[in-house]
């Protein structure tokens, strides 16, 4: 229950960024919701962050898109794909930031195609390139580097002491 509050945390705040800084096409997107599930995957279960992956992908496709399925598929395949990639890379600050930003820059492209097949943004592969990614991935960049402590010792489990 706890981790499912810290999520919906995040997920309030990365909505309180984009309602506060979305003017226009330059304006990073945080992806806070994102992360955390990435966090997650890795220092919890991964059977957890998919299923936090599958309801707050399906909250986020209903509260900020009008598609369903796009936030719900990507918000349950990333965490996973994450806690695979670093279960054979090893955990360490740098190559998680690494891979975080990394899947951060994947996630990006996804939606970005997907909405571009379907005609849902008029936005140009040049502009995401030029406008939108240096951005995203700096100040995504700058919130895993501030998470990466307290989720870390929120999400791991804890050892349970032995009576006796």
């Amino acid at each position: 229950m706890k981790v499912f509050i810290a999520l919906f945390l995040l997920f309030l705040i990365e909505g309180t960024w984009a309602a506060i800084f979305s003017w226009h096409y330059v304006t990073p997107f945080l992806y806070l919701t994102l992360i955390g599930l990435m966090y997650v995957s890795l220092y919890g279960r991964w059977e957890s962050a998919l299923g936090f992956g599958l309801v707050f992908g399906l909250l986020y496709d209903i509260v900020y898109t009008d598609l369903l399925g796009i936030y719900l598929f990507t918000f349950s395949l990333i965490p996973l794909l994450v806690s695979f990639v670093l279960k054979y890379i090893g955990e360490n600050f740098f190559s998680v930031a690494i891979t975080f930003t990394f899947m951060i820059l994947m996630f990006s492209f996804g939606i970005f195609s997907v909405m571009t097949a379907i005609g849902g943004t008029t936005m140009t592969i040049q502009t995401l390139l030029v406008e939108q990614i240096p951005g995203t991935l700096a100040v995504n960049a700058v919130a895993i580097a501030l998470l990466y402590v307290p989720m870390t010792r929120y999400v791991a489990p804890r050892p349970v002491a032995k009576r006796g």
